[in-house]
């Protein structure tokens, strides 16, 4: 009988973690697609070399149809010194009508306000 009910209280312990478990997983945004996606389409204008170049319509398309705070999320350090620019995918974002709030992160960086936004 002893062995019964510890065996039960296992059980249940497995479940309850297992349940928390799952449900972070499932919390956590995938936005991967929309992030290789938001590359492709603005990849002139976000671009590491290179000066700033205004996102072509299909660009702003994708950015304003995409969660542009998880992109940023997901922004390796790698992609961050080999493929693109932050800076120009919040300038893109912010453009396109889409931005992303100060204060988040979007790679490494920290996004400053607009400039000209009222603190």
């Amino acid at each position: 009988m002893m062995y019964t009910k510890v065996i039960l209280r296992l059980m249940a312990f497995s479940l309850v973690f297992s349940m928390l478990v799952t449900h972070q997983a499932c919390g956590e945004e995938d936005c991967y697609e929309d992030k290789e996606a938001v590359k492709s389409r603005c990849k002139k204008s976000i671009n590491i070399v290179g000066n700033f170049v205004e996102p072509t319509a299909k660009c702003c398309e994708k950015v304003r149809a995409s969660n542009m705070a998880c992109i940023c999320r997901k922004i390796t350090a790698k992609e961050q010194l080999l493929v693109l620019s932050v800076v120009k995918l919040v300038q893109v974002a912010r453009k396109c009508g889409n931005p992303v709030a100060a204060g988040s992160k979007c790679g490494i960086w920290t996004i400053p306000p607009a400039v000209g936004a009222q603190a």
